[in-house]
């Protein structure tokens, strides 16, 4: 099997657009768009899974992993997908699968690889959404993206409400 992730990216006023396209061999072809820099983010995705859209969503305001959980839905089948870490793996779970990611140096001492175990009547649609958001950047997914991003909004609280003082 032959998985080919070409990314493109385009602009589109001052964001920038990332798209993430994943094929070969009997996974079905899936397309991720997101806005943001470097690997694709959580923020505005677009999950088609050939030509239907998969519905995503995620409480960006809990603040423990499982209740940050990104949730997946198409054609009846729903997912979650808990981030292990940032940039750790993570854990993809239907009705009757779970396939658990984990990221790894390589052993070779080159880069970083993949590890993961599937249990449960795991089929190519199960396994391609866990090798795609592999590549998806979901630190918003984790306790201390939760954290993170409490902090930025109080630091921006901060500067908001400073620069309204000094008017």
């Amino acid at each position: 099997m032959t998985l080919s992730y070409p990314r493109k990216r385009w602009s589109d006023t001052a964001e920038t657009w990332i798209e993430l396209h994943l094929y070969g061999g009997r996974i079905p072809e899936i397309t991720y768009q997101s806005r943001g820099v470097g690997r694709p983010t959580l923020k505005d995705p677009l999950l088609l899974l050939g030509e239907h859209t998969v519905e995503l969503d995620f409480n960006k305001h809990a603040f423990r992993a499982k209740a940050r959980a990104l949730k997946l839905a198409h054609q009846g089948r729903t997912y979650e997908y808990v981030a292990t870490g940032a940039n750790k793996g993570g854990t993809l779970r239907g009705s009757a699968v779970e396939i658990t990611t984990t990221r790894n140096k390589n052993p070779t001492g080159k880069g970083v690889s993949t590890f993961g175990s599937a249990t449960g009547e795991v089929d190519a649609i199960d396994l391609a959404l866990a090798i795609l958001f592999e590549e998806v950047d979901t630190f918003d997914l984790t306790s201390f993206g939760a954290t993170a991003t409490a902090l930025n909004k109080i630091r921006n609280l901060a500067r908001a409400n400073e620069s309204a003082s000094m008017d």
